[in-house]
């Protein structure tokens, strides 16, 4: 798959397109159905299958104040649009002089100028140009206009509709099994392992601190029941997700610390997959050494007999 920063500086060698535009953030069901239908329709037509994504995300700029917690990363959402079929990417930089573009001027530069698209693929709810003022009725219009077609995926529903929104609203209240339904597969994050204070040595758990992405979304405070990938191989695991309130205050750091079953192997600086399969409790402060010792005893044991990794 080829990946490229801002609009092809030679867009004339190009083959044409089928492209498909969006944040995809997450790379959830509704998005899967609609770079699946990009790619399904390229071959029909006998185009190249393209993404047009943006970075930063457009809120970190239309509204700088809010931090945007994001389910993957660029990294991650490329690696997945690979894996879906798609073969070339564009990554926009979205800037105050992108957010100026009109409608129209966006149509033409991106897509028939930048990426000579002949089909074009969004979700039903797809706004663009400034101040969002385009909609799916005028991409219509000018789609009919220069000889494209449009293809709009309504909403895919699993119970509710599938959003980039809903799912870090049910990562961030700890429903885990929840989001993995609607991202189709079950929320992860990546990092290096870092050497920490040596604490769950001392307790005879050792675990591996995790250092992810900044702008990736943790699940609320809590243990969970998780699965680790290393090596290309998985592992079952018990992660913790806080600030450790039995030795530390309420307003320390944020950490993710996994202990791995069945592995006997120094992690520093190695890069681990996490994988959160369900939420085991709620973040507790122990007022004994004995009675955390007992706690995690509990927890590992419900890593172990949890029935999800046998579905994955």
């Amino acid at each position: 798959m080829q990946v490229i920063h801002g609009l092809p500086e030679n867009s004339a060698s190009l083959p044409f397109s089928a492209v498909a535009i969006g944040n995809f953030d997450g790379i959830h069901k509704g998005h899967q159905a609609l770079l699946r239908k990009a790619v399904e329709g390229s071959k029909a037509q006998g185009l190249t299958p393209v993404v047009l994504t943006f970075y930063p995300h457009p809120v970190e700029v239309l509204n700088p104040q809010k931090k945007l917690e994001q389910l993957t990363t660029t990294s991650e959402r490329l690696v997945l649009m690979e894996s879906l079929g798609i073969q070339f990417v564009c990554v926009a930089q979205f800037d105050q002089k992108l957010k100026e573009l009109s409608p129209e001027d966006f149509f033409e530069r991106y897509l028939i100028r930048g990426l000579k698209a002949k089909s074009v693929y969004v979700g039903y709810n797809f706004r663009f140009g400034k101040e969002r003022s385009g909609d799916i009725h005028l991409l219509k219009r000018l789609c009919d206009k220069n000889g494209l077609t449009l293809t709009v995926l309504e909403a895919v529903s699993d119970g509710s509709k599938v959003s980039s929104s809903l799912i870090r609203e049910k990562i961030s209240q700890g429903e885990i099994e929840k989001a993995t339904q609607l991202l189709g597969r079950p929320y992860s994050i990546s990092g290096m392992v870092k050497p920490g204070d040596g604490r769950g040595q001392q307790l005879g758990f050792p675990t591996a601190n995790l250092y992810c992405a900044a702008e990736k979304i943790l699940p609320k405070n809590g243990v969970y029941v998780s699965r680790v990938k290393w090596q290309r191989q998985f592992f079952r695991a018990i992660t913790n997700v806080g600030v450790r309130p039995t030795f530390h205050s309420e307003n320390s750091p944020k950490l993710v610390e996994v202990h791995v079953l069945d592995l006997n192997a120094k992690l520093y600086d190695e890069t681990l997959e996490l994988e959160f399969l369900s939420f085991v409790r709620e973040e507790m402060k122990f007022d004994s050494i004995e009675k955390l010792k007992a706690q995690i005893a509990k927890d590992i044991l419900a890593s172990k007999n949890s029935p999800l990794f046998d579905t994955l």
